[in-house]
């Protein structure tokens, strides 16, 4: 095991074509030809296609239009309580918008046996950060795969290809297609030649990843807000109503927790970075990302701290290498973080992302700690992350 931990030989091998993905291989019933495993040719024919999808202007659609709706419903039933769990409200609102965006049809009623089979595949996709027995974390993931496909994402395939069939024989216009991820891959299918397999997991990838990482870096933003505003209480007003300020905060954020803080990856080749280290043929590299992130070389001497005022050189993301970097750097990064504000461009809508959307949400509603019930931390991954954060919210009526 060769182990990378500064930002720049981090970078450099996140970009290299001779190193491919290897996090995901104890997972291989769940993962293997999931676009985030693949490798070369197959992962750009099979992202060429996705990107279609992925597009700045879905974003903006997504995150003024579906996302302020659904956490706002989400919400209610809490504010009323006057109290919430901040995780569950996270799952319970990316998980509505993620089967969207994948294309599986659940039901409200049965959302949260949905989340409850997600939550398995996610533990079993990422089984080498358990700390428990593996085998059963993967073996629990495997069952849970059998039960969404048999459950929601086969019939949910089903009638997208009846939409798919009447546009590809002129009895529908192209408009009816739906946009999501089950449609994308029904209407490439000559052009991708999925087993069936791989298109499932490609599938039930869409939901866990999008919901569980988002959901994890929503809680670890509030939090940080939150103890912001604790020590500077003259900013709660600014980073409620302010989105691009709460954005900084943000991303901040997400630099200091990666969902992943160590990535793997398995040498095709010999490799000599540009720092004259080599990697053998063969050779499994260990990206420390939590350690690159917090390079005092690259994100100053208080690389460690929360500063979300911090200045950075142009070329390096204010998250850091949280979302990977190159060719596999996450689809969905715009949707979850949004884009910088210096970063715009031509881009008619300032793309935000969900996290900010949605810590608006929860910030406009009060939310804060709750003294009587403190939040926990997730013993059962080496993964930093929450499995509790209650909070107090402003009650209505």
């Amino acid at each position: 095991m060769i182990s990378l931990s500064t930002y720049d030989e981090c970078r450099e091998a996140l970009r290299h074509r001779a190193l491919r993905q290897a996090l995901y291989d104890e997972a291989a019933p769940l993962m293997e030809g999931v676009i985030v495993n693949l490798h070369g040719d197959a992962h750009r024919v099979r992202r060429r296609f996705e990107n279609r999808l992925f597009r700045p202007d879905t974003f903006a659609w997504y995150e003024t239009e579906i996302i302020p709706t659904i956490i706002d419903e989400v919400l209610q039933e809490p504010r009323r309580a006057g109290q919430a769990e901040l995780l569950s409200v996270a799952r319970r609102t990316m998980m509505t918008l993620a089967v969207r965006i994948a294309g599986i049809d659940v039901e409200a009623d049965r959302l949260d046996e949905f989340a409850s089979l997600m939550e398995r595949l996610a533990k079993g996709s990422t089984v080498s950060h358990a700390t428990g027995d593996r085998h059963a974390v993967l073996q629990s993931g495997i069952d849970a795969l059998r039960e969404v496909a048999e459950q929601f994402i086969d019939p949910s395939v089903s009638r997208r290809q009846l939409v798919v069939d009447e546009v590809r024989d002129g009895r529908s216009d192209a408009s009816a297609l739906p946009r999501d991820v089950v449609t994308t891959l029904l209407w490439a299918s000559e052009d991708l030649n999925l087993s069936e397999q791989d298109f499932l997991r490609e599938i039930a990838y869409f939901p866990w990843v999008g919901s569980h990482s988002t959901s994890n870096q929503l809680v670890h933003a509030m939090h940080h807000l939150v103890t912001w505003i604790a020590e500077h209480p003259e900013d709660r007003d600014p980073l409620t109503h302010n989105p691009v300020l709460r954005q900084r905060f943000v991303h901040e954020s997400l630099r200091l927790h990666p969902a992943s803080p160590v990535a793997l990856r398995q040498a095709t080749e010999a490799v000599t970075l540009r720092s004259g280290r080599e990697i053998e043929s063969g050779a499994t590299v260990s990206l420390h990302l939590e350690a690159a992130n917090r390079d005092g070389a690259i994100f100053g001497e208080n690389a460690d701290q929360f500063d979300p005022h911090r200045t950075l050189p142009d070329e390096v993301a204010p998250w850091g290498l949280s979302f990977g970097h190159g060719i596999h750097a996450c689809l969905g990064q715009e949707l979850a973080a949004g884009v910088p504000a210096h970063q715009m461009g031509g881009l008619e809508h300032h793309l935000l992302g969900a996290v900010v959307v949605m810590s608006g949400v929860l910030l406009a509603a009060g939310a804060c700690p709750d003294p009587h019930d403190p939040a926990v931390i997730d013993a059962s991954t080496t993964r930093t992350v929450f499995s509790r954060y209650p909070v107090l919210l402003d009650q209505i009526p």
